[in-house]
């Protein structure tokens, strides 16, 4: 599943002031049909291998399913099985809703889950996209096929055909099959939108979305790194920029039900502050309550792995958030602080129309002063570059340590910069910083003003001249005992040379002697063998002589 920022063009779609406030938050719900090719049959969902991805699936394969319903609840709302928790890849038991639906109705709150299911499943769209996507048949569950130029070559149905279903060959799709493309696939997409109403009563929730800022930023923060820190615990620390559907969806899940939204109030508590520290508490335990630790043999194979996951975490939390992005989590986090702030409005506004009747006062330029004092109204930074939003109560603290803040140099010099590069300016660009002579590796000591140097150079220029002067005899004294060194040395150089060559002769006579002394050993060798054979003729011819006599 891939989820992406609502502020893509062809994806996402602003949501009209008329629209219930449940509505302002979308994704796409991206579900992948697989097919295989087979000889007199042609593609077909029945004719994928046991070892492959299912008829339906996500994008990396991960996850399947053998139903378009089964798929799109599961990827709507979390409750799927990765192959490390349950081996059977079915639907868990659906404990409840997470807050995403396909519903484009206004009437929620009488509507069963299974009566709900029934219209999730059903076939509605938008009229919108028709440009780009090409409605199906109600067996998708008002899915469409995806053929635009952003989701790469297809055929007029969207099929993209490729050899096999493994990651290299995926990623390089022809439009046509060619004779060594047996598999096909097409990506079909529904949006969704967030739904409040899974979490808390309308009364609650339907409250204005202005809350503590800094209360939203902790817990939205919180979130990606329980779920960051429960992917590793769960899978280890090995490629920690990569990670599949399987392994995050479902540590999501249980993550969303951790928080507990909607079950957080109790009436006798009043402490805001209090409940969302219990929660913070809850999202730090997160992932060694849901997974564990990494066990001793895991340690004892790696005696660093702590030192590892925390040095790493960065990188799988910038993985993860492609599945839990900032404005679900923000949404979520904002649902918790009305959830746990109902009564006290500690950290949110009381008001139920504050933030749209804002957004509609502003566009007609006027604003009403009940809103204007709303001490959780976002607003956005005024310095320059900075995109940072947070309540109006913060504004001043904020713009106290803003980096971005344009400050007059602290010495005086009459220039303006920013905070964060206030540092250099005063130590390097600043003409009034404390600046030593160019000259003072001459020897001179004088400290002047940045600004005052070329004076100081023009009114002391015989005293330096005296200091380079000096500096000169002393480089001569040093040029003489060097040449003096070098002398020496080639000297030295010279009778190693004459060394070495008279032992290098001397090493050639030696291994000329050798050479002869192992000839004359082959020679007496050979001559004590004609002995012996003369000796033995010798012996023969008298034993002859001898026989003959007889």
């Amino acid at each position: 599943m891939i989820i992406k920022d609502r502020q893509e063009a062809s994806n996402t779609k602003m949501m009209t002031s008329d629209k219930p406030e449940f509505c302002r938050l979308e994704r796409p719900i991206e579900i992948y049909e697989n097919e295989r090719l087979w000889i007199g049959r042609g593609f077909s969902k029945t004719g994928l291998l046991p070892t492959e991805r299912g008829p339906y699936s996500t994008q990396d394969g991960s996850l399947s399913w053998k139903s378009m319903r089964e798929a799109s609840l599961a990827l709507l709302r979390g409750d799927v099985a990765s192959s490390t928790l349950d081996n059977n890849k079915e639907l868990w038991n659906i404990k409840g809703k997470r807050g995403w639906s396909f519903h484009e109705g206004n009437d929620h709150e009488s509507t069963t889950i299974e009566q709900e299911d029934d219209f999730e499943c059903s076939n509605t769209q938008d009229d919108n996209d028709n440009n780009l996507i090409d409605a199906l048949s109600d067996d998708y569950c008002g899915f469409v096929s995806c053929k635009g130029a952003q989701d790469g070559p297809t055929d007029e149905d969207g099929w993209q055909y490729f050899p096999d279903f493994k990651e290299q060959s995926l990623l390089y799709p022809n439009r046509k099959r060619g004779l060594l493309d047996f598999v096909r696939r097409r990506k079909l997409r529904r949006i969704a939108m967030f739904r409040p109403d899974h979490f808390l009563p309308r009364d609650v929730y339907n409250k204005c979305d202005f809350c503590d800022s800094k209360a939203v930023q902790v817990i939205a923060e919180a979130m990606l790194d329980a779920l960051s820190l429960a992917s590793l615990f769960a899978y280890g620390p090995a490629n920690p920029e990569k990670v599949t559907d399987a392994q995050v969806i479902p540590l999501k899940s249980k993550l969303i039900d951790t928080l507990h939204i909607g079950i957080n109030w109790h009436e006798w508590k009043r402490d805001s502050k209090i409940d969302i520290d219990d929660v913070k508490e809850r999202l730090c335990t997160f992932a060694e309550k849901c997974v564990g630790k990494p066990g001793p043999i895991m340690h004892l194979l790696n005696p660093d792995m702590d030192q590892n996951i925390q040095a790493i975490q960065p990188l799988r939390k910038k993985a993860i958030t492609k599945y839990f992005t900032d404005e679900e989590r923000e949404s979520l986090a904002r649902l918790l602080i009305k959830d746990i702030d109902r009564d006290a409005y500690q950290l949110h506004c009381e008001n139920e129309t504050c933030a749209s009747s804002l957004h509609a006062s502003s566009n007609h330029g006027n604003k009403e002063d009940d809103l204007i004092t709303c001490q959780f109204q976002f607003v956005p930074c005024p310095n320059y570059k900075c995109t940072v939003q947070i309540s109006k109560k913060y504004a001043k603290e904020h713009d106290d340590e803003c980096g971005y803040k344009v400050l007059p140099c602290p010495s005086g010099c009459g220039m303006e910069v920013a905070r964060n590069n206030m540092h250099v300016h005063v130590t390097t660009r600043c003409s009034l910083r404390q600046a030593e002579c160019p000259l003072s590796l001459v020897g001179c000591t004088a400290i002047v003003q940045a600004a005052d140097v070329t004076k100081h150079l023009n009114q002391h220029a015989d005293t330096h001249f005296m200091l380079l002067s000096t500096r000169m005899m002393e480089y001569q004294q040093l040029f003489k005992q060097f040449d003096t060194k070098i002398k020496m040395l080639e000297e030295k150089n010279a009778k190693l040379e004459r060394e070495l060559a008279r032992t290098t002769a001397l090493l050639s006579t030696k291994n000329e002697s050798n050479a002869i002394s192992n000839d004359l050993k082959k020679v007496t060798k050979r001559l004590n063998a004609l002995e012996g054979s003369c000796r033995t003729e010798f012996k023969k011819v008298e034993y002859d002589r001898r026989s003959h006599k007889k």
